[in-house]
């Protein structure tokens, strides 16, 4: 089991009601939030060296391209 260390952390009211002041409960709740964030930086870094890759081998992504697929995201 992994030793958790402890920390102070500064909340908004309105965040504390929501969540309910229960510690172990709240501090599970930004446990979890914290450990999404930081899977989501990392898939993100792994996303960054995957594009940086393709770039060495085949060159940089044509801006038309870039482009038209933002519009396809965004429609």
């Amino acid at each position: 089991m992994t030793r958790k260390q402890r920390h102070t952390l500064t909340l908004d009211p309105a965040i504390v009601e929501t969540l309910g002041s229960d510690e172990a409960g709240l501090s599970a709740t930004v446990n979890s939030v914290l450990a999404e964030e930081v899977d989501r930086r990392q898939r993100r870094a792994a996303l960054i060296a995957l594009l940086d890759k393709l770039d060495e081998a085949d060159g940089p992504v044509d801006e038309a391209e870039i482009d038209r697929f933002r519009q396809l995201l965004t429609s």
